[in-house]
């Protein structure tokens, strides 16, 4: 029985044994992984530690300047790390002169670069931490501006037709292909055949649209008084003059797609002169419809909000618009005389008319999208009367463009319509209350366009 219990109690202590001897391996390994772990990030931070300072040492190392006596007896010495903060200062004023946004954001990252170097590596042996941590926000903010700026060229050489870039090169070369980019991703491509109406005299037009291929007729009450041909712009309504004019405005003429028009050499007209003297008729005619094949024209349209909307917000593809829409003007004022010596205008005079009274409908379309916002009156007129000078609104125009409107000069100057009471008697006090009102108004639509741009 003794030697039962004997036996048991060995076996108890046995046992006892191997296990704490196990909870003491496993103890050992579980200490051991840690340890090695921190011996590796030691000596990732020892290793990293040591290239700092060789980087401290070689750049704070005194240098002297290899100068001929003849040139200054004095030893001048410096370190590379005034190198970098004397180039820092450098770069930044260099990009201050520079045009290219590009050039400017990647002269400022490495001049903020440089800073970042002189601030660490300083001189004293301190660390400026305040200016690193600033220039180090200089270079994120530019980088993402650079990149910004690079996926922009990029979208705008490779994702638009060659077609489309090559219009841009011929006819509006003053827009940057960034702008262009812009312009084609708010616009929209319309292809119209002989015989299709694309504007009616009177109605209102949302729309601005830039010729792309083939020629249109422009007819004031049917008669031709333009012609519209490839990079030509309808509807601009004194976008040129710098008149921002949103919503839509009345079409002074209708706009149709006519026959081809086919223009002749002068040296095949002089051929057949000479080949035959009794054909007289022909021999004064050197233009023709070509009835064997029909036209075909192609436009891009913008939405006249979203167009304004884009260029409010853009002031680079504002300043080139108005300088394509001026010389669009003067291409079709040459457009004009070329009707007359191509003998497409058989009165002249009625010709001239028509014209004239197109002009003023235009002026008067342009009044009445004004005047649905009077509060804005005052700060367009300005553009106004440049848009009056270039195109000869005399007053006496103007006076018939307002009674259109169903307003008078004195009203337009004043930026309200008054209201006729039923006892004629106009109340002081509402004139004062409406003057204030619409000054409120004024300067609120200013801060808004203030905020806007």
């Amino acid at each position: 029985m003794k030697c039962h219990q004997c036996h048991t109690a060995a076996n108890r202590l046995r046992s006892r044994s191997q296990s704490s001897s196990m909870k003491v391996q496993k103890r050992r390994f579980s200490s051991s992984a840690p340890s090695h772990q921190t011996n590796t990030a030691h000596h990732h931070q020892h290793q990293r530690r040591d290239l700092i300072d060789s980087l401290n040492a070689f750049l704070l190392k005194p240098r002297s300047l290899p100068l001929p006596r003849y040139l200054s007896p004095r030893h001048y010495s410096f370190t590379y790390s005034e190198i970098f903060g004397h180039s820092s200062f450098i770069l930044v004023a260099a990009s201050y002169a520079t045009d290219d946004f590009l050039h400017l954001r990647v002269m400022a990252v490495m001049g903020a670069s440089s800073m970042v170097f002189f601030s660490y590596f300083h001189p004293h042996g301190r660390v400026l931490w305040l200016p690193l941590k600033w220039n180090a926000l200089f270079i994120a903010i530019n980088s993402y501006r650079i990149l910004t700026v690079m996926w922009d060229r990029y979208k705008a050489e490779h994702f638009i037709q060659e077609e489309l870039q090559k219009f841009r090169e011929e006819h509006l070369y003053v827009v940057d292909p960034v702008d262009w980019y812009k312009l084609m991703s708010i616009g929209t491509i319309e292809e119209f055949t002989e015989g299709d109406l694309i504007m009616q005299q009177g109605r209102a037009n949302p729309y601005i649209r830039v010729v792309l291929e083939g020629e249109l007729e422009v007819r004031r009450d049917g008669v031709l008084t333009y012609v519209v041909e490839e990079g030509n712009f309808i509807s601009e309504a004194g976008l040129h003059a710098g008149l921002m004019l949103g919503g839509t405005i009345e079409s002074c003429a209708s706009i149709v797609v006519g026959k081809r028009f086919q223009r002749e050499d002068k040296d095949e007209t002089k051929k057949s002169d000479e080949m035959s003297s009794s054909s007289s008729a022909s021999a004064t005619t050197t233009t023709s419809h070509s009835p064997s094949k029909k036209q075909r024209v192609r436009c891009i349209r913008w939405n006249r909000d979203e167009l304004l909307e884009l260029l409010q917000s853009d002031k680079a593809l504002r300043n080139a618009m108005k300088a394509a829409l001026s010389w669009d003007i003067v291409r079709k004022l040459k457009m004009q005389r070329h009707m007359l010596v191509e003998g497409r205008v058989h009165d002249a005079q009625a010709w001239t008319q028509k014209r004239e009274d197109q002009g003023i409908s235009r002026y008067a379309a342009i009044l009445q999208n004004m005047l649905r916002h009077p509060e804005n009156v005052e700060d367009m007129s300005g553009e106004l009367t440049k848009y009056r000078i270039i195109h000869h609104i005399e007053d006496e125009d103007h006076a018939k463009a307002l009674a259109r409107a169903g307003w008078t000069e004195s009203e337009f100057k004043a930026g309200y319509k008054k209201r006729v009471e039923d006892d004629d008697d106009f109340d002081d006090d509402n004139e004062f209350e409406k003057k204030r009102w619409m000054s409120v108004k004024r300067y609120t639509s200013k801060i808004i366009r203030f905020v806007k741009t």
